[in-house]
């Protein structure tokens, strides 16, 4: 993309030109656009609106990336007036717009709307060289700063002030520098926090930032130009220390004023709080700074995102507003690992049923999950070979009754939606009904390996394995990823697999790319190892289904969220000579439930975990194993009953109450898969090869206006399946 970068030079370091770029300033934006791929020229815009419009023609843009503050010219006007001439032109442009950037910059103006749409703002009042007087209800102290400047221009420690002679005489000092207005309002004693959002970031809010201050005994704690001109000592502390009530009315807040005063692309809204805690709005900021030191790049940076990421994101939200095409190099892989959101975390929520704890397989008890990965590049593909390639790949085991499982086994079942692939044990397991081992999934020229890893993992565990009791066979899964992973290196070892099972724990499960699922790619997008739960509500008996999937199937051209086939949007922008071709891969499906239940009724779970699947996209085509097993920690039998006795009692749901489970393991299925893609930040592989991760903004414009949640309350569950 053809990007203008609009900007004016600070040519001196005076508080007149306080908010305005150094070359440094300008160079750092430069070198983000370049590095995202985009061709980049500058336009420096203090001159006249002449030669700005003939500098903007020549460009040529596809794209203004503004971050022209305007000059003391321009009064009144001289944020807006950048964008207005862009609107002239019609070149698309990142940022706020001209009646959103004269709303944001009268201080006076925007308080006024947003106390008329409830919020709670500090009382004041604006004073001008025709109008001085100051009314007798306002309290005390009050600050008293320029109704129209950024940057904290006009603002110093003596600026909050505690007589009404006090403030009539910095009024006079003041409107001499400031003629258009200066406001005169109630000074909030207490916390500033700032809500900084990035519109295309998924969830939009970046973390609430604090502006701790730390040199200011006897003095006001503002955010005055001494402090950012760093003159004093200012931290800001990221995220702010907030109780989870405090936290959710001081977003939600921001949100009411960005609904209020849009900001596209990016923004900022400041808020103080009192001695009490409540909640006041002095500002939002269209046009916020974009310095590393800034609060949005402080919160940006504790989520995981670096300055280019931001501007690569600002990049995104100004392009989808315009309809610009996205260039595949917006989704290079993020190095640093970011954690990305899962669906539901990105605002996308599957089903009726709520998940548990977790979200994860791990919220039926006892049950752990483990992971060992493996990403290598410049990998000698032999000994006496110059040549090198790169490694993608691992193994992910799930425990479950990690001491008793060898002479306590679990009731097991399974069903085979497609076969072209492989899962060891799983005909033992579906004819005779029980789980006896760890499950491990895997690439597919590793079973071998993980196979004797798992039998070594249980001759050390079990000492009676081999004598008193001959053999075992273990459950394993096997997906193919070979497109991003050189499979000929034995990477994956049988102390791996050891590792992966003695390793496993409760709690969260990492997903994305790692473990098993390090190198497959679902829906042509990075993604392979992904987990979901639900609960049922008490009346529906109480009991947890957890699901995780190893993901390696999937066209983009497919895939579907919500009943929505988002693919269809998201496939023409990505290259298709980039993706990985005929082969529609594979998933394995492994699904744990606390609920007692029969191996037949765990068959009958499975083949409903397949409507998971092809909710999300599947139609079992040919190339795509889709396997699914699935057991019970409500139901078990030791070795010695089993062996023994003639008759095994086990209780059991009764087929008249099993339909919320049939409910609870489609959905579970359908956002584990969904999982899998989100969670992962994009993976390379061998021979240059590259699977991006899927644009979570995109997915949620697409999914825009979002629909009503799908997730009941315990009443509205309480229906037809629940038995007489």
């Amino acid at each position: 993309m053809r990007i203008a970068l609009t900007y004016n030079e600070r040519k001196e370091d005076s508080e007149e030109f306080a908010e305005l770029l150094t070359e440094e300033d300008v160079e750092r934006l430069r070198s983000a656009l370049v590095e995202l791929k985009h061709d980049v020229v500058l336009v420096e815009v203090s001159g006249t609106p002449h030669d700005i419009i003939d500098q903007l023609v020549k460009a040529r843009p596809d794209l203004v990336f503004n971050v022209a503050e305007g000059t003391a010219t321009l009064s009144l006007a001289r944020e807006a007036f950048y964008p207005a001439i862009f609107k002239m032109l019609e070149m698309p442009f990142t940022g706020g717009e001209p009646c959103m950037l004269l709303l944001g910059l009268d201080k006076r103006l925007s308080e006024r709307l947003l106390r008329l749409r409830g919020l709670n703002v500090p009382h004041g009042e604006i004073l001008t060289q025709d109008c001085k007087e100051l009314s007798d209800d306002i309290r005390y102290p009050v600050i008293v700063k320029p109704n129209y400047e950024g940057s904290s221009k006009g603002i110093h420690q003596e600026s909050v002030v505690e007589s009404a002679e006090d403030a009539r005489e910095l009024v006079d000092t003041l409107l001499e520098d400031y003629p258009e207005g200066v406001l005169v309002e109630e000074y909030i004693k207490g916390r500033e926090l700032t809500v900084p959002m990035l519109e295309a970031f998924p969830g939009k809010y970046l973390e609430i930032v604090e502006h701790v201050f730390e040199d200011t005994e006897g003095e006001f704690d503002i955010y005055d130009y001494e402090a950012k001109q760093e003159e004093r000592t200012v931290t800001l502390k990221c995220p702010a220390e907030l109780s989870p009530t405090l936290r959710n009315d001081i977003l939600a807040m921001a949100d009411r004023c960005f609904q209020a005063m849009p900001c596209p692309d990016f923004g900022r809204v400041d808020i103080r709080l009192d001695e009490n805690d409540t909640p006041y709005f002095i500002e939002v900021n269209a046009l916020p700074s974009l310095l590393p030191e800034a609060s949005l790049m402080v919160a940006a940076k504790e989520r995981g995102l670096s300055y280019t990421d931001v501007i690569g994101y600002i990049v995104k939200s100004a392009a989808l507003r315009y309809d610009i095409p996205i260039a595949t190099q917006v989704f290079a892989e993020q190095k640093d690992k970011t954690i990305r959101p899962t669906c539901r975390e990105a605002g996308i929520a599957i089903g009726r049923f709520e998940p548990g704890k977790y979200n994860a397989i791990t919220d039926v008890e006892h049950v752990k999950v483990g992971h060992v990965t493996h990403i290598e590049d410049n990998v000698p593909v032999s000994e006496d070979s110059e040549e090198t390639t790169s490694v993608r790949t691992g193994m992910t085991a799930i425990v479950p009754e990690t001491e008793q499982l060898f002479d306590n086994h679990l009731v097991a079942g399974g069903f085979i939606l497609n076969g072209i692939g492989e899962m060891s044990g799983l005909i033992q397991a579906m004819e005779w009904g029980w789980l006896e081992t760890p499950i491990i999934l895997t690439n597919t020229l590793s079973l071998g390996t993980v196979h004797s890893g798992i039998i070594k993992y249980m001759l050390d565990t079990y000492p009676d394995l081999g004598r008193k009791v001959d053999v075992i066979i273990p459950i394993i899964g096997e997906t193919n990823d070979a497109f991003l992973n050189n499979n000929r290196l034995p990477v994956n070892t049988v102390d791996d697999a050891v590792q992966a099972i003695r390793e496993a724990q409760s709690g969260p499960v990492p997903q994305g790319s790692i473990g098993g699922g390090t190198g497959m790619i679902s829906f042509d997008f990075a993604g392979g190892i992904g987990t979901s739960s639900r609960v049922l509500h008490r009346e529906l008996g109480g009991y947890t289904v957890g699901v995780l999937v190893q993901s390696n199937f999937g066209k983009m051209r497919n895939l579907t969220i919500e009943g929505r086939v988002v693919g269809q949007e998201l496939d023409p922008i990505f290259p298709q000579n980039a993706r990985r071709g005929k082969s529609y891969g594979s998933v394995i499906v492994v699904i744990a439930t606390d609920a007692p239940l029969l191996s037949t009724q765990l068959d009958r779970l499975a083949k409903r975990a397949a409507m998971g699947l092809g909710r999300v996209g599947s139609h079992a085509a040919s190339t795509s194993g889709e396997i699914i097993f699935a057991f019970s920690t409500g139901n078990r039998a030791s070795r010695l009953a089993k062996e023994k006795s003639r008759i095994l009692n086990l209780s059991f749901v009764s087929d008249e109450a099993i339909n919320p489970l049939y409910e609870a393991v489609i959905e579970a299925t359908e956002e584990a898969v969904l999982n899998a893609i989100f969670c992962s930040p994009g993976m390379s592989g061998r021979e240059g090869r590259y699977a991006p991760p899927i644009p979570v903004d995109l997915v949620q414009k697409a999914l825009h206006p979002a629909r009503p949640s799908q997730t009941s309350s315990a009443s509205d569950a309480v229906d037809d399946d629940v038995p007489e």
